[in-house]
């Protein structure tokens, strides 16, 4: 595996729970993640030795993956600016054991670890079995019609007050 100029540091990711593969082929090679906090990551797939995957790690806000998803953003523009200024690099042993965690600025990755420039998303996610209960769904509403959105919910005998416990993150546009 190529040698990562970073700074070494501790970090747990044994606590992320796996959404969706967003992109597979005879294994993931990009997948989203929420952190225990409840924050959105992408591990993307970039290298590999006899013991371990290398993997790109970077949070990402839920406008910007919706956006990736969309077809709006590409995979580079994500991890070329990445929502802290930083990234991970984490390797990842057939027992999924994390170590050699490092704090990445993106211009200190190889080339060969970059997608292309036109790295637009072409697939469908694949969704892990619980991940109903993690996702995030966006419904928008214009303002002046939230009153009439409101009475259908209730016409169909939905609970809009439920509605209103759930909202805990929006993406504003």
């Amino acid at each position: 595996m190529r040698k990562i100029e970073g700074y070494d540091i501790q970090y747990d990711f044994s606590g992320f729970k796996k959404i969706a593969d967003l992109i597979f082929f005879e294994g993931p090679f990009l997948s989203h993640y929420i952190s225990d906090k409840g924050d959105d990551y992408l591990f993307y797939w970039v290298d590999k030795d006899k013991t371990d995957n290398r993997w790109l790690v970077l949070r990402v806000s839920l406008a910007n993956l919706q956006k990736y998803i969309a077809k709006e953003l590409t995979l580079l523009q994500l991890i070329e600016s990445p929502n802290d200024g930083y990234l991970y690099t984490v390797d990842v042993d057939n027992d999924v054991n994390y170590h050699n965690v490092k704090l990445v600025q993106p211009s200190a990755l190889p080339g060969d670890y970059l997608p292309e420039a036109d790295s637009y998303y072409e697939f469908e996610p694949i969704a892990t079995e619980d991940a109903g209960e993690l996702m995030t769904y966006e419904l928008t509403i214009p303002y002046n019609e939230r009153n009439r959105f409101e009475e259908l919910l209730n016409k169909i005998g939905f609970p809009v007050s439920a509605l209103k416990k759930v909202v805990s993150r929006a993406a504003v546009f």
